[in-house]
């Protein structure tokens, strides 16, 4: 009876170190894919993040360093280029603040491809008013630095982003 419950003790000790480790990579597998999801959101988004931010400044060269060249913006049903969006921003007495949030963002080599939740709020003065997009972006790396060289828009009512996703706003 003795070595009985010797062994069903060393087995039993046997089995909570392998339920320890394989808990313990668990922990470590999603500590770094949380770590890794957000880096890559943030290097492949920030030019997108940037592109709306030099429309909200006005700044049409900005607008367009964070663009390739060939450019294409696929907007309300039209295709469009880098000049004919400059074309639409013009000064104006609105203010603008932008809102993001990215649903999902993938990396093959030297191109990204990132989805994502956007919405801006235009305030001048008393006046405030809300609109809201689902989008992507297609970027390709370009002299060691990301820019987007197509964007699709599909603009939303604000009110069907759904209640669990989290806009944060982009500042410089």
């Amino acid at each position: 009876m003795y070595s009985f419950f010797q062994a069903l003790k060393l087995h039993s000790i046997k089995n909570k170190v392998t339920v320890m480790k394989v808990i313990n990579l668990l922990v470590v597998l999603v500590i770094l894919s949380f770590s890794t999801s957000s880096f890559g959101e943030n290097i492949h988004f920030k030019p997108v993040q940037e592109l709306f931010f030099a429309m909200s400044a006005v700044d049409h060269q900005k607008m367009k360093s964070v663009v390739t060249e060939d450019f294409q913006l696929l907007e309300v049903g039209e295709d469009w280029t880098i000049d004919d969006l400059i074309n639409v921003v013009k000064p104006s007495d609105y203010r603008r603040r932008n809102y993001f949030s990215v649903i999902k963002s993938e990396t093959l080599g030297g191109m990204a491809w990132v989805s994502y939740w956007n919405k801006a709020t235009f305030i001048n003065g008393d006046k405030k008013s809300t609109v809201a997009w689902l989008e992507s972006a297609v970027l390709v790396k370009s002299d060691h630095q990301w820019k987007i060289k197509m964007l699709h828009s599909t603009r939303i009512k604000a009110e069907n982003i759904p209640q669990e996703v989290v806009l944060t706003e982009y500042t410089k």
